[in-house]
């Protein structure tokens, strides 16, 4: 969708979730699961892998799964609710991953059925404030070891 060229730039910065930040396939998810990092809290997981290669980009996924929600409508609810919460508060990770000096796969998935966009916000904030945490780590390793090297 093309943007009005005529209209005001809008005085929030983008938010919005495109596509091609959504993780999709079967290998990636098979990687994603091989070595991962994850983080619990109550009702929601949140497993990420760090590449090295900054071409593997920043892709996000969600996911309810059906042992957990057995209901179809609440499963795509649920991942609507996950989106939704990620979406708004993307800003969390949003400035390390526009260094592109690493390649980053995540997925948020329920653990419980029948979720609040509350209570999905409240735990999903905290995640993603502990994954900022690794990242940050990791970006200052990664730095140091440039430093030796050069």
């Amino acid at each position: 969708m093309k943007k009005d060229r005529n209209r005001p730039e809008p005085l929030y910065p983008d938010q919005s979730l495109p596509r091609s930040n959504i993780l999709r396939g079967r290998n990636n998810f098979r990687r994603l699961f091989e070595k991962s990092t994850v983080l619990n809290s109550n009702s929601i997981q949140f497993r990420f892998r760090i590449y090295d290669n900054p071409d593997e980009g920043c892709k996000i996924g969600f996911s309810a799964p059906k042992k957990i929600i057995s209901k179809a409508t609440k499963r795509n609810r649920t991942k609507r609710l996950l989106r939704e919460v990620y979406r708004t508060n993307q800003s969390h990770l949003s400035d390390l991953f526009n260094s592109g000096s690493f390649g980053f796969h995540g997925l948020i998935m329920a653990r419980k059925s029948g979720l609040s966009y509350h209570e999905i916000a409240a735990e999903m904030e905290t995640l993603m404030l502990q994954a900022r945490k690794i990242l940050e780590a990791y970006l200052c390793k990664n730095a140091g070891q440039s430093e030796t090297t050069t």
